[in-house]
Parts: structure tokens; sequence; C-alpha cells
């Protein structure tokens, strides 16, 4: 197993003891922001405060790794700049889709997706996926820069990455 792949795959596959809110959690189509940031250095509790500011949420820790959900694309962007600039050490990814979820944890391919672009991500780096740059296209503060099309265990295809500049 790689570096990334034990801590983000079990966040992508562990789930906490309490239950979640997930109301208010989809945009009006009924997608939902994934934000899986990861660090050796920086704890959920890092995070928590920076996310919950963006009417965002820390659905799950495992180790390293943290998944967090917003139902908004540019909220989840924005936390993900802000959460850079604060830690620097951070490896993030962002991807926008449709999930399954029960009263624990979120589930299906775009949690999977979303694990992989951050799996991705080198220290420092804040990836998106096209969905994620897509939702976002129209707001003029967020630069994205071609990383082209990545292939990912488990899942079929390429997928168009971007890097989103923060500095």
């Amino acid at each position: 197993m790689s570096r990334g792949e034990s801590s983000i795959d079990a966040v992508a596959a562990a789930a906490q003891d309490e239950a979640l809110d997930f109301a208010g959690m989809s945009s009006p189509d009924g997608a939902v922001t994934l934000l899986i940031a990861e660090s050796s250095e920086a704890g959920p509790e890092a995070l928590k405060d920076v996310v919950e500011r963006h009417d965002g949420q820390v659905v799950k820790s495992e180790g390293g790794a943290s998944m967090c959900s917003f139902a908004s694309a540019h909220a989840g962007l924005r936390t993900a700049i802000e959460l850079q600039r604060a830690l620097k050490s951070l490896r993030i990814g962002l991807h926008a889709g449709f999930v399954i979820a029960d009263a624990e944890d979120f589930y299906g391919r775009n949690v999977v997706l979303a694990a992989r672009i951050a799996d991705h991500a080198q220290a420092g780096e804040i990836l998106v996926s096209a969905a994620l740059r897509e939702y976002t296209a129209t707001d003029p503060s967020f630069e994205f820069e071609p990383r082209g099309e990545q292939h990912f265990k488990g899942l079929l295809g390429e997928h168009p990455v971007f890097s989103v500049s923060w500095s």
C-alpha cells in the first residue's frame, strides 16, 4: 500500500460514532462538495473551526485524514484555500457530486474520487475535479491550472484534475 492509500482509504471507509446532521448539506441540485485533507501535522480539531465558519462539517477523521462536506462548492473551495494558507502542509482534494448517505457516513463513487484526488495532491497543494471546477468557474477569484487526466485506483476512465492557486 502506498503512503496515501492507508489513511485516505481509511477516511473513505471508516464511520464516526456520532450521527451526522445531513440536513442542508447538498446544493439545490443535490450534489455534495467533499473536501478531503491529509496532514501528519494537523489533526481534525485544526480543521473544524474553519470548516464550520464556511457552513461545512467534518464528516469523519481517521489517522491524518479528514473528510468534510459542504452544500456549496464555493464554500468548500474557500475553506481549502483558508486551510492551506493557515497550515501550508495539507494535501487537499475536492470533488462535487452525488453521494449515498446514511446516519453516519457518505459512500459511493464520488467519495472514492474525492479520496483519490486528495491522495494525488502534494503537501501544500489543492487539487480539484473537473466537476468542482465547473461549479466554481464563474467566480474570478479562483484560478485553476490543468494537471492532466489521471487514472485512479478503483475508478474507470480518465479524470481531469486541476490545481488551485491559493497563495
